[in-house]
């Protein structure tokens, strides 16, 4: 049995519901897919998929497509189903995706769940992701990264307007270029990295993990409570 990657932030999906407008990242994953579409392109699956609100974006960009979801939290996925009733959610974990999944997708996307895994588990991750993608398909993975060689992982804890002390949780790992290349040539799989750095000015949330705004002299980058410097890349992977 998988162990399960401590992360609990995730309420919040459920509290604020879908955006107005897409998210950028929805709308450059969708770009990515037009523009280098895969042949025979029908199924999706998108592992961490929260309420279903990319599947939902998605759906209108790829009427043709069929959608699965994956995501650990019941309640989630619950909201997912209402909100698309005529797409498949499932509850479970990447590191535990069903036999079923194997080589079942055309494309397999993960958006910003690459970071809750420790150096324990991130191989793991990628296994499962290469798993269940057919050949020929492809992987997109949305995640922070470190262009310096250096493979971070984080703990934290938090607290909310000077209330009790939360548990100890996961969910800012920061691995570097080389490890994910290294891992995935290991696998006899080449990727490209591209960095997503929309023109977003994300203002400060009462949530201190929840990501905002910094600019530097080098630029714009995202920052937040546990005071990283956060740079998100698509990692892009052909089967």
């Amino acid at each position: 049995m998988a162990t399960a990657a401590k992360y609990a932030n995730h309420r919040h999906y459920i509290r604020e519901g879908w955006a107005r407008e897409p998210k950028a990242s929805f709308c450059r994953l969708a770009q990515l897919l037009a523009t280098e579409p895969v042949a025979g392109f029908r199924r999706l699956l998108d592992v961490g998929c929260a309420t279903g609100e990319l599947v939902g974006y998605l759906k209108l960009q790829f009427p043709e497509v069929s959608f699965t979801g994956v995501d650990l939290f019941p309640e989630l996925v619950e909201a997912a189903a209402e909100q698309l009733p005529e797409e498949t959610f499932r509850q479970g974990s990447v590191l535990d995706l069903p036999a079923e999944f194997t080589g079942q997708f055309d494309v397999v996307t993960a958006m910003g769940c690459m970071s809750i895994f420790d150096e324990n588990d991130l191989e793991r991750f990628w296994d499962n992701l290469l798993r269940v993608v057919r050949p020929g398909g492809r992987v997109v993975v949305l995640a922070p990264l470190n262009e310096f060689g250096c493979d971070v992982v984080v703990r934290h804890r938090k607290r909310i307007d000077g209330g009790p002390v939360g548990a100890w949780e996961s969910g800012w790992n920061t691995y570097s270029f080389d490890t994910i290349t290294e891992l995935l040539a290991g696998r006899g799989k080449t990727c490209t990295f591209e960095r997503f750095s929309p023109e977003l000015e994300l203002a400060r949330r009462a949530d201190p993990v929840r990501t905002w705004t910094l600019h530097t002299p080098e630029g714009r980058h995202f920052t937040n409570g546990l005071k990283l410097i956060v740079d998100h890349y698509f990692i892009s992977v052909t089967a």
